[in-house]
């Protein structure tokens, strides 16, 4: 555990710009402490650090650590960062990102939600549910939220909600008191080598905070119905049968809803303003850890209604063409989340779908080519462009011209590589007609393109 002298002790967060980071700034410094920061470049969160008057650095220098007592840092930094270099040669204590997370949180009673899928969104309901119901959380999202207007909340109650990344295993970490686990499917392929060590993570996870915490996962999900099924000191959420289930579900184009059952008792319908079988999973999950707490349930039920989403997930930008096409930015970036966005938007009568992908890191890319070249099925067009690095060495050879003619074999869909942003913006422009969808996707910048489309409509 951190133990800091101090509330003037000097923290230095090295990848600062990132979401999860940036929040973690934000509380410290809410709370007192000296904080610094330094990223590669300014991200969309600097201005938020900004008004904490928190001393942030472009570029990584030795000198950016001067004064110091704690330095925070995430995985992806290299070992030979010249400030971690320079905080090593000088002896000052370094932490991993999630350490520095569990000891904001250590005198709360925590939720942790995990898994492969919909962590971030989760997290937001829940955090707008508990907002509602006026607990005033402590919440740590990976997403702009309106109802935070960020992406942290430093709350007085007794909650503090976060995700919990699975990504290099740090969420160990942790200690909840309620842990929930949305999905559990192979990803991160930089960290870990298949789908038995990825799942041995979760399952020392929910190991070591057995005595304490109460596990709610999702039995339709087979990985972690093999996990958790036989464990004794478990509950589960499921669209069929299990502890919390969703019944009469309705879809009904970018709204949904469902009647919430626990024990096969009737609580109360749930309506959402969110669209897909996902969000379904997302906010049944939200609404079993409520009712496990004893959430009002006019607070759940409202929170819920009102929920429009998080920062770049279907994420809705605007109208083109004369109000006649919708475009929308997306967050997916792992084949599961990109076939379960197209196979939504499918349901929604769109004349054509078209989307254009960014894939996120070379390891991930290179692991699920083949996964990702089938899960395009639900559009009509697609174009894919570089791949997003995330500050990882691209070690492997892949094809993006190869990659693009198995996305049109594999998807039975029209695809083609083009590197340029302006490029596909430009072909989309000429190519789009009244009733169709454009969908920006990925984890990375394509975002930018998004905004683009509408810079030329002002």
């Amino acid at each position: 555990m951190i133990i800091l002298l101090n509330k003037n002790s000097h923290i230095h967060l090295i990848g600062i710009g990132g979401v999860s980071m940036s929040g973690i700034a934000e509380i410290l410094a809410e709370r007192g402490y000296n904080v610094s920061g330094s990223d590669l470049q300014e991200s969309k969160y600097f201005n938020l650090l900004k008004k904490h008057k928190i001393k942030l650095y472009l570029g990584h220098q030795a000198d950016n650590i001067l004064g110091a007592d704690l330095i925070v840092k995430t995985s992806a930094i290299p070992t030979n960062n010249p400030e971690l270099k320079a905080a090593r040669k000088k002896g000052i204590k370094i932490v991993k990102r999630a350490e520095m997370l569990a000891y904001l949180m250590k005198d709360k009673k925590t939720i942790a939600v995990a898994g492969t899928h919909g962590k971030t969104t989760v997290t937001a309901m829940l955090a707008a549910i508990f907002k509602e119901a006026k607990k005033d959380p402590a919440v740590m999202v990976g997403g702009y939220l309106k109802e935070l207007k960020g992406n942290i909340a430093d709350g007085e109650g007794e909650y503090f909600i976060t995700e919990a990344d699975e990504s290099d295993g740090s969420f160990l970490y942790f200690e909840p008191d309620i842990l929930l686990l949305n999905n559990l499917e192979l990803d991160h392929p930089d960290f870990y080598k298949n789908l038995a060590e990825f799942m041995n993570i979760f399952e020392r996870f929910a190991n070591k905070n057995d005595k304490e915490a109460f596990l709610l996962y999702n039995k339709d999900d087979q990985n972690l119905n093999n996990l958790f099924a036989s464990r004794k000191k478990s509950s589960s959420f499921s669209l069929n049968q299990a502890n919390f289930s969703a019944k009469n579900i309705q879809y009904n184009n970018f709204e949904s809803s469902f009647e919430l059952y626990y024990l096969d008792q009737f609580v109360i319908k749930i309506e959402l303003s969110v669209p897909g079988e996902y969000n379904l999973y997302n906010a049944l999950a939200a609404a079993a850890v409520s009712l496990k707490l004893n959430i009002d349930l006019t607070a759940l039920k409202s929170a819920l209604k009102k929920f429009s989403g998080v920062g770049r997930r279907f994420d809705f930008k605007g109208k083109l063409l004369e109000g006649k096409v919708d475009l929308v930015d997306d967050y997916a970036h792992h084949p599961t989340e990109v076939k379960e966005l197209l196979k939504t938007v499918k349901n929604m009568n769109y004349s054509n779908i078209r989307v254009v992908f960014q894939p996120h890191r070379y390891s991930r890319t290179k692991r699920f080519l083949n996964d990702f070249s089938y899960s395009f099925l639900n559009a009509n067009q697609v174009y894919l462009t570089d791949i997003f690095s995330a500050s990882e060495q691209n070690k492997y050879k892949i094809s993006l011209n190869d990659f693009a003619a198995e996305i049109s074999k594999n998807s039975q869909v029209d695809c083609h590589y083009y590197s340029d942003f302006n490029e596909i913006k430009n072909k989309l422009l000429k190519e789009v007609k009244p009733g169709d969808i454009i969908l920006t996707v990925g984890a990375g910048n394509i975002t930018e393109l998004a905004e683009s489309f509408l810079a030329g409509l002002n």
